[in-house]
């Protein structure tokens, strides 16, 4: 598959001429690894210490759209000034670039369940109208009843939304992915 990490910004976005999906969950999710599973190439950097990603960083696939790495959100070993940045670059992102957003999947840890922040943006999300789809990450941590608990409690909160399944270890929900992103 073919990836080339176009921009690394944090106001200086690509032209808006291909469509963009969006990786957005709490920091420490499994961002990275999950973008490194689906483009079967370590174009992202993976750390794992929270807030490792600090700009927007869109990669171009199969020339045909782009991948877009947002920082996460949540506990990270930043001050609070540069979260506060952050936020306010991730609001810029999606409202400008808006009408390119395609699909957002919206990482969530299936061991630790959805956490406050995560069912905050899944509220913006869907009042921004803006279409996603909820991973469960790094499933191979988590026991068949953590990850039962987990989509119930999504699954009551967002009925419609999909939900797959990941472990970027595993290489676990790679096809669904793919699937959702070039349908």
């Amino acid at each position: 598959m073919r990836v080339e990490l176009v921009s690394s910004s944090t106001e200086n976005f690509p032209p808006k001429d291909r469509p963009e999906v969006v990786f957005v969950g709490r920091s420490n999710v499994g961002k990275s690894s999950l973008i490194n599973l689906i483009t079967g190439r370590n174009v992202a950097k993976v750390s794992k210490q929270p807030g490792r990603t600090r700009t927007v960083n869109f990669f171009l696939l199969e020339d045909k759209l782009y991948l877009v790495d947002v920082p996460g959100y949540g506990f990270a070993k930043r001050s609070k000034e540069e979260r506060n940045r952050w936020k306010v670059m991730m609001e810029n992102y999606f409202t400008e670039r808006r009408d390119n957003i395609k699909r957002v999947f919206q990482l969530i840890d299936a061991l630790v369940g959805p956490q406050a922040s995560d069912m905050q943006m899944m509220e913006w999300l869907s009042f921004m109208g803006l279409p996603f789809t909820l991973v469960l990450t790094k499933a191979d941590k988590a026991t068949q009843r953590e990850i039962s608990k987990t989509t119930k409690v999504l699954k009551d909160r967002f009925p419609h939304a999909k939900r797959i399944i990941s472990s970027a270890k595993e290489g676990t929900g790679k096809k669904e992915i793919l699937a959702e992103i070039f349908s």
